[in-house]
């Protein structure tokens, strides 16, 4: 059953229609969140990732069900709230936390009330009203940079993949409000989804898009269950040959096997990218179950109908740009080299976990036997969006943005703090400019 909520006080006839603001509507009380602006559902969503300041969000509902939504942060499950954007109402929506182990259960794990007092949370345009959108987005995905201290990764990030040409979401800032009370900035990301891949396959558009789904698996039910379109029409057949495929090719032949089923340059370029900002929360890392499975998480691949190709889609990128997170997987080979003996599993986290070796996984196999490839597209990274002085640049840039928004977040960092870790960042790209350049000449060595 859905959980429901309405506004605090009761509106007088004038203020019908309007959605939520600082304050509940009472005599000589002017809310600041006014009747719907009907072209804001099909704005651009340039206008919401690429605008010239931070949007505000407002969501109001009762506060029991805001102290309930808190206390049951991990079920994610929607709860209604009015919504406001920009001053204007968005209606009724739903509204819940979000997140995975490092963002969200861990949070729990301590037995005090609310641990994290700043989680990531994600608002459902139409879940209760149909059709209803902003900017043409259904969903809305606003990431609390628990693991990110400059609050930049992920726009950096991201921007990288999109400048080797890989497919990737976009992401800005925003800052949210419960009831008139600040929760502070948030990084507001694209959400990956139908809207999503219409927008960047339009060639393509209609295929079916899964999410932390790799090809290693012959069951129906494991593609079933990370399936986020075409829900109702779906085969997986496609998905379980292209894993046959790669099983069942040797040495050479599962490079071919591979260029079958996706395009090699492209994830060239994509690995380049993950090398570059150290992403080892990735699609490189594969953690071992209780059950001996190991699987990797954030990610998306997309199956477009008629190219037939798996396309990557990179997602979830706060813990990245991290030269001291990276510590913690040194001992792990790197996906282009192939253990002796596999399985091979190496202890990560100071033995907190544990991971299979990337090179073991039959894709980072076949990948690996085109080095000249991905070489040519870490020279690419290097001279371009990755050179001396452009990232430098774009930190500089971020951060001027969002300054005055961190200084008015009532959850940090403090301006000292956060000036300290931006010069870290500046400072360890040069040392990430070496690593790959390292890579590099790895690579250059093993082909």
């Amino acid at each position: 059953m859905k959980r429901t909520c309405c506004i605090l006080l009761a509106l007088p006839a004038s203020a019908l229609g309007a959605g939520c603001g600082d304050e509940a509507a009472g005599e000589g009380v002017t809310l600041p969140c006014y009747p719907a602006d009907p072209a804001l559902a099909d704005g651009d969503p340039d206008a919401l990732y690429a605008a010239s300041d931070i949007p505000r969000f407002d969501f109001r509902l009762h506060e029991e069900t805001w102290a309930e939504l808190r206390a049951n942060a991990r079920e994610e499950e929607y709860v209604e709230a009015q919504a406001c954007y920009r001053g204007s109402s968005l209606g009724l929506v739903g509204l819940r936390f979000k997140g995975g182990y490092g963002t969200l259960e861990m949070c729990f794990e301590e037995q005090t009330p609310f641990p994290c007092p700043k989680l990531s949370m994600k608002v459902k345009l139409d879940e209760y009203v149909d059709g209803q959108r902003l900017h043409r987005q259904k969903r809305l995905n606003f990431h609390a940079m628990m693991r990110d201290p400059t609050k930049i990764h992920e726009r950096i990030a991201y921007d990288l993949y999109r400048d080797m040409g890989v497919v990737a979401p976009r992401s800005a800032w925003a800052t949210l409000h419960v009831n008139g009370e600040p929760l502070g900035l948030f990084a507001m990301v694209e959400d990956v989804d139908g809207r999503f891949t219409e927008n960047r396959f339009p060639e393509d558009p209609d295929g079916s898009l899964y999410e932390a789904a790799w090809p290693v698996s012959t069951d129906d039910d494991y593609y079933a269950e990370r399936l986020e379109t075409n829900e109702e029409t779906a085969s997986h057949e496609r998905f379980i040959a292209f894993a046959k495929d790669l099983e069942s090719a040797e040495d050479a032949d599962r490079l071919a096997a591979l260029s079958r089923w996706t395009d090699i340059e492209e994830l060239q370029r994509y690995m380049a990218v993950d090398d570059a900002i150290l992403n080892f929360d990735g699609i490189t890392t594969f953690y071992v179950g209780e059950d001996g499975s190991a699987e990797n998480h954030n990610f998306f691949f997309y199956e477009g109908p008629s190219s037939g190709k798996f396309r990557l889609v990179p997602w979830d990128l706060d813990n990245t740009l991290s030269w001291g997170a990276s510590r913690f997987f040194g001992e792990v080979p790197r996906w282009a080299e192939t253990p002796a003996t596999c399985p091979a599993y190496f202890d990560v986290y100071q033995g907190k976990n544990q991971v299979l070796a990337p090179g073991c996984d039959v894709l980072f196999s076949a990948l690996s036997q085109d080095l000249a490839g991905y070489r040519s597209a870490v020279r690419e990274l290097l001279e371009g969006p990755f050179s001396e002085g452009r990232l430098e640049e774009q930190v500089d840039r971020h951060a001027g943005f969002i300054r005055a928004a961190l200084e008015d977040d009532p959850y940090g960092p403090d301006l000292t703090t956060w000036r300290r870790d931006v010069g870290i960042l500046k400072s360890e790209l040069s040392q990430m400019r070496a690593r790959l350049k390292g890579l590099l000449g790895d690579a250059e060595r093993g082909d």
